[in-house]
């Protein structure tokens, strides 16, 4: 680390960071891709938090890496608590190894020793080097938050590929202004009992929509019983002004995939996959919630989803939970494939981390976020 310097970096970063976010892309023998994050890497942490801190990596005047802190306002043991999450972390090969994240955790926990005691980060499930840093506070590093799992995070990538049939015993339509109490309510009812839940409100609820980027009153879908009553509610939300899963590089195994999938195109229909260089067409399914937490509603709501995107040209549905959650049932039945991460603790006040402290309800982990 001597030769390394760890500063503040700001919006004049963007494109350099960019760079490096390119730059550590996830390697696979079928395939190469990066979430990448074009224009402005900044646009989604000025959507999902009330404030954030960017620290860099530099080699001399050179940036090397970077890593961010974030602050918002979510629900903890039921109450309205200010927490902060880790993430964006992205280091170019040549820089790891040098304790970038210890040095630069010490740094801002010291300057915001007064701040939220505890947050939250996701681990990739695999990823043998940060899960190696789980539970440890680097020796001499007193303001560094201690860590532990407490649950996973399962995200569903769901192929608009085959048709489905639309939903039968509802009735499903896209939101309008005047749906905005009944769908706060649904979102207050789902996320009251949940660890790291959002808070709704119905005055703030058209500022919630200014502020998410890409995001309109149209993108929420709101379902209806034979009663009459709304009873379910998700947004579809193109993020694709903000961030894209970027294909790098077709490898030679995905060769007969590549193939298979060119005339799986032809025969339903189907948008070609990205050539090089280009980025998917998804869909991520957020602020969702269904009466009685009821499997049923959810699969119609998803199911609606589906059918609209899949006809406007979309490649992927995106939705998850944790992975102990027992809604994730409403996916039964789509052609997906998963991605499993865990879901990490932080506190800078080890009493926090006791087993039953944080009551560990269906941690919220916002997908559109990730």
């Amino acid at each position: 680390m001597s030769n390394y310097l760890i500063k503040p970096i700001d919006y004049t970063w963007n494109r350099t960071m960019l760079d490096i976010l390119r730059g550590s892309p996830i390697v696979t023998d079928r395939m190469t891709v990066c979430f990448d994050r074009q224009p402005d890497l900044f646009a989604l942490a000025r959507c999902k938090f009330d404030d954030f801190f960017y620290s860099g990596l530099f080699d001399g005047d050179t940036l090397k890496g970077f890593g961010m802190v974030g602050y918002h306002t979510v629900l903890v043991n039921g109450e309205p608590t200010e927490v902060f999450c880790g993430r964006d972390l992205y280091i170019l090969p040549e820089a790891r190894g040098n304790g970038f994240i210890a040095k630069s955790t010490e740094g801002h926990f010291q300057e915001n020793r007064n701040r939220a005691v505890i947050g939250y980060g996701l681990i990739m499930h695999g990823n043998k080097a940060s899960l190696r840093l789980v539970g440890r506070r680097p020796e001499g590093n007193s303001y560094s938050p201690k860590s532990r799992i407490i649950n996973k995070l399962l995200v569903k990538t769901i192929l608009l590929a085959r048709p489905v049939s639309p939903a039968q015993k509802y009735k499903i339509r896209r939101a309008q202004m005047e749906d905005i109490p009944v769908i706060v309510r649904l979102l207050n009812k789902e996320h009251s009992a949940r660890l790291f839940g959002n808070i709704y409100s119905e005055a703030s609820f058209p500022f919630y929509l200014q502020r998410n980027t890409g995001l309109e009153i149209s993108d929420y879908f709101v379902a209806f019983g034979s009663d009459g009553k709304c009873c379910g509610v998700c947004a579809a939300w193109d993020l694709s002004l903000m961030k894209q899963t970027r294909v790098l590089q077709y490898g030679l195994s995905f060769l007969p995939a590549q193939i298979a999938y060119k005339s799986f195109s032809v025969l339903f229909n189907r948008p070609p996959l990205p050539k090089p260089g280009d980025h998917f067409r998804e869909v991520t399914i957020t602020d969702y919630a269904v009466i009685g937490r009821n499997p049923e509603i959810m699969n119609a709501l998803l199911r609606t989803v589906y059918r609209e995107y899949r006809q406007s040209g979309y490649h992927f549905m995106i939705w998850g939970s944790s992975i102990d959650d027992p809604l994730l049932a409403a996916a039964k039945g789509f052609m997906s494939q998963h991605v499993i991460s865990n879901i990490v603790l932080f506190s800078t006040n080890d009493e926090w981390l006791g087993e039953g402290v944080v009551k560990n309800n269906l941690p919220y982990i916002d997908v559109s976020a990730i």
